[in-house]
C-alpha cells in the first residue's frame, strides 16, 4: 500500500445525496479498493444489526470496499484505519449534513500525523437540484449550517437530481454555484450516479485556487459612514444635532494635517472597535474615545478641547443629514476644511466568506503581534478559515512565514531579508471579516 494515500471528503446538504452516492461505491462495480469512513453508518444500507454494539467496525463488501463505523475525531479514525491492516488504495470521508467542511481540511494541514500518511486528493459536494432554491431561502444567513462553506471548498459539485429539474432551472443552479465557486467542476447526476475517475484519484483539490475564488474584501466598507477635519480652539466648545432619529456612534481626535488619509482612517477603524461609552446631552465629550451620542434627552454636547489644531471627526452618518454644528467660543458655527464619505459595513455583512489582504512596511513587534492573534481568533471563534503571510519582526533578520488553518497556526524562519526591502504580507480568509478593523489591529502592533 502506498504511503501516502489519497483522502476525499464528501459534503452535502441534508438530504442532498450523499447516501446515495456512498451505496453505489459501495455496491458498484469499479474495481477501486476504498475505505469510507461514516460516524452514522447505518444509514447507508448495511444491516443495522451489524452496528448496533460495535464502536469500531470494519465491514468488507465484495467489490473490495470497507465500511468504517469509527468514533472519535478524524486523526485517531485514520490511525486505526492504518493499524488494521487492511487492503485499501482510497479514503472517503462522509461529513455530516450540516458540517463545515473547513475544520476536516484543517486538519490534513495542521496535523504532521496526517501529513506523514495521508493527503487530501479531492473534495466533492453534492448539491440538491430539487430544492436547492427552498435551501437558499432558509438557510444562506443560517450561521449555525454552513450551506454555502460546502459549496465554496468543493472542487468538484455533483448537481444531483436533475431529472427533476427543466434545463431552465439546471442553467440558473449552475450560475449560482459558479458565482460561488468559480473554479469548480460541476457534474449533473441523477441518483448521484458518476464516473469515479472524475472526481477521485486525480489529486484536484487546491487550497490556493479556493483562496483565490474567494470574494474579495476590498476595504471599502468602514463601521463609519462619514468624516471630516476641522480647526478648534483650546475651550470647552458647543456641539449640536438638530436632526436626530436614533442614538449615533462619534470619535474624534487631533491629526496634524488636514487631509483625511489612511493613518487617520486606520486609527478610527481601531476606535470604532473598542469599547463604547454612553454620553447624555449636555455631558462633556473627549478626543480618543468611542462614544455613542443619546438624544433621549435634548441634542447638545461640551467639545472638551485641551489643545488647539486640527481634529479629525467620525461619525456613522453625515453632518448635513443630522444637521450637525460645532460653535467656537464666539458661538460662531465653524466649518470642516475638507470631508470623506465612506461605505458603510452591511448589517449581513457576516454571511459572505471573503478574503482579506494587507502589504506594509515596518517592524511588528512579536509580543503584540500574540496579543493581536488571541484577540481576534477570540473574537471570530471558527469563522477564520485560513491566514498566511511574511512578516518582518522587530530585532529578526529573518522573514518569518506564518501559516494558520482555523486556529491551528505555525511560524516558521525563512531566508534573511538582506539588502531587500523588508515589509509584512497577510491574508486572511472567513466569515464577516471587515478589513479596516483587522488592518487597524495589524499595525497597532508595530513598533
Amino acid at each position: 500500500m502506498n504511503r501516502s494515500i489519497p483522502v476525499t471528503l464528501v459534503v452535502g446538504f441534508l438530504g442532498s445525496g450523499k447516501t446515495t452516492f456512498i451505496n453505489n461505491i459501495l455496491h458498484g462495480d469499479h474495481g477501486k479498493k476504498i475505505a469510507i469512513i461514516e460516524n452514522e453508518f447505518g444509514e447507508v444500507g448495511i444491516d443495522d444489526e451489524l452496528l448496533k454494539n460495535d464502536d469500531d467496525l470494519f465491514v468488507e463488501m465484495n467489490n473490495g470496499c470497507i465500511c468504517c463505523n469509527m468514533k472519535g475525531d478524524l486523526v485517531s479514525s485514520l490511525e486505526k484505519l492504518l493499524e488494521s491492516k487492511k487492503s485499501f488504495e482510497h479514503i472517503l470521508i462522509e461529513a455530516t449534513g450540516m458540517a463545515n467542511p473547513g475544520p476536516i481540511i484543517e486538519t490534513f494541514f495542521s496535523s504532521p500525523s496526517l501529513e506523514e500518511h495521508f493527503y487530501l486528493d479531492s473534495v466533492i459536494g453534492l448539491v440538491d437540484g430539487k430544492h436547492f432554491d427552498l435551501n437558499v431561502l432558509k438557510f444562506e444567513k443560517d450561521e449555525e449550517i454552513a450551506f454555502y462553506d460546502q459549496i465554496t471548498f468543493s472542487e468538484s459539485i455533483l448537481l444531483n437530481k436533475t431529472d427533476l429539474l427543466d434545463q431552465s432551472n439546471i442553467v440558473k443552479i449552475e450560475n449560482e454555484l459558479s458565482e460561488r465557486n468559480p473554479n469548480a467542476k460541476i457534474y449533473q447526476t441523477v441518483n448521484a450516479d458518476i464516473d469515479l475517475d472524475k472526481v477521485m484519484g486525480i489529486k484536484s483539490f487546491d487550497l490556493n485556487k479556493v483562496e483565490d475564488s474567494l470574494p474579495k474584501e476590498s476595504n471599502v466598507e468602514y463601521p463609519f459612514s462619514w468624516a471630516g477635519v476641522v480647526e478648534l480652539d483650546a475651550a470647552f466648545l458647543k456641539l449640536t444635532f438638530d436632526h436626530t432619529h436614533h442614538s449615533e456612534r462619534m470619535i474624534f481626535f487631533k491629526v496634524d494635517e488636514d487631509t483625511l488619509n489612511d493613518k487617520m482612517i486606520s486609527y478610527a477603524s481601531s476606535l470604532f472597535y473598542s469599547p463604547l461609552r454612553k454620553h447624555k446631552s449636555g455631558e462633556n465629550l473627549a478626543p480618543d474615545e468611542h462614544m455613542e451620542l443619546s438624544f433621549d434627552q435634548g441634542n447638545h454636547f461640551i467639545l472638551d478641547i485641551e489643545f488647539s489644531g486640527k481634529y479629525a471627526f467620525f461619525l456613522t452618518d453625515s453632518p448635513s443629514h443630522l444637521q450637525m454644528s460645532i460653535f467656537n467660543k464666539s458661538q460662531e458655527k465653524l466649518t470642516f476644511k475638507n470631508d470623506k464619505n465612506f461605505k458603510k459595513v452591511k448589517h449581513n455583512h457576516g454571511q459572505q466568506i471573503s478574503s482579506v489582504s494587507f502589504e506594509f512596511e515596518g517592524e511588528i513587534n512579536p509580543h503584540s503581534f500574540e496579543m493581536f492573534l488571541n484577540v481576534l481568533f477570540t473574537q471570530y471563534k471558527n469563522e477564520i478559515y485560513r491566514s498566511k503571510g511574511i512578516l518582518n519582526f522587530s530585532g529578526n533578520p529573518n522573514r518569518v512565514i506564518f501559516q494558520g488553518v482555523y486556529s491551528s497556526l505555525k511560524f516558521d524562519h525563512g531566508k534573511e531579508w538582506g539588502d531587500e526591502r523588508s515589509y509584512n504580507k497577510l491574508v486572511f480568509i472567513g466569515k464577516g471579516l471587515v478589513g479596516p478593523s483587522l488592518e487597524a489591529g495589524i499595525k497597532n502592533c508595530l513598533v
